[in-house]
């Protein structure tokens, strides 16, 4: 038999000795760990607004207004008003005309995103925060305020709110639980149990099997006392007790 197999087999039997051992650890390990991501875990959600940016020097000569769907000129003037929103020019006014919110300019500045939809006139302010009503309020605040300042900005162009976010009775959060902490406390708990196990084994020096004596003391074993079970013990017991007990000299 080769060594290696040796060593496979012997830190098989160390690993199965204290198996307990290493179900306990690895068991509360997890648990702990699940307990603390579900502790920890705070659901996320997001609300959006779509507006729609026109430009009033396009108007035709009866003054109805022309929408432009596609065209370099747009998304320059979409990335102008990218830029606008995050300015204190828009924000301070939020936070002046909605103190209820309890938000900092700079907050909503790092806060909102824009984004064009398809290279399109089409504006989506989004909101991300831990409560769905709040996400709702700040991104609806955020949209009338630019609705409102855009033409005083900028007198040739007005914006027209598409759709409002509105409140949800069963709202979904973007973040889904995630089971990271479980899982790295499940493989941290086993590889650290499975070590120490094999640890405690090496530094134990109890002499268990007539091997471990011949490797010890390199003297051969003549005989070996059986260890009994305890129901076997007690009925060993027993024998000595009664009218026909066991004479012991």
């Amino acid at each position: 038999m080769r060594s290696d197999e040796i060593d496979v087999k012997v830190y098989f039997t160390m690993v199965k000795r204290r198996l307990w051992l290493i179900v306990v650890c690895v068991a509360s390990f997890t648990t702990l760990a699940a307990w603390y991501s579900y502790q920890n875990y705070v659901p996320m959600y997001e609300a959006h607004t779509k507006l729609i940016v026109n430009d009033a020097s396009e108007a035709d000569p009866f003054g109805r207004q022309q929408m432009n769907i596609g065209g370099g000129a747009n998304s320059g003037l979409i990335d102008t008003y990218k830029e606008v929103i995050r300015t204190p020019i828009i924000m301070d006014k939020v936070v002046q005309r909605y103190p209820n919110l309890g938000v900092s300019s700079e907050h909503l500045m790092s806060a909102v995103r824009v984004a064009a939809l398809n290279n399109t006139q089409v504006m989506i302010f989004s909101i991300v925060d831990y409560s769905h009503e709040r996400a709702v309020l700040i991104v609806n605040a955020i949209t009338d305020v630019f609705q409102a300042e855009i033409p005083r900005i900028s007198p040739v162009n007005s914006v027209v709110v598409l759709t409002e976010a509105k409140m949800e009775a069963d709202p979904e959060p973007i973040n889904e639980k995630q089971n990271t902490y479980i899982v790295l406390g499940f493989m941290a708990s086993l590889i650290l149990s499975v070590g120490g196990v094999i640890l405690l084994d090496s530094l134990d020096d109890t002499l268990r099997t007539e091997d471990d004596i011949r490797e010890a003391l390199g003297i051969p074993t003549l005989s070996s006392i059986p260890k009994l079970e305890k129901r076997r013990r007690s009925k060993t017991k027993n024998i000595g007790e009664g009218p026909y007990a066991a004479v012991k000299f």
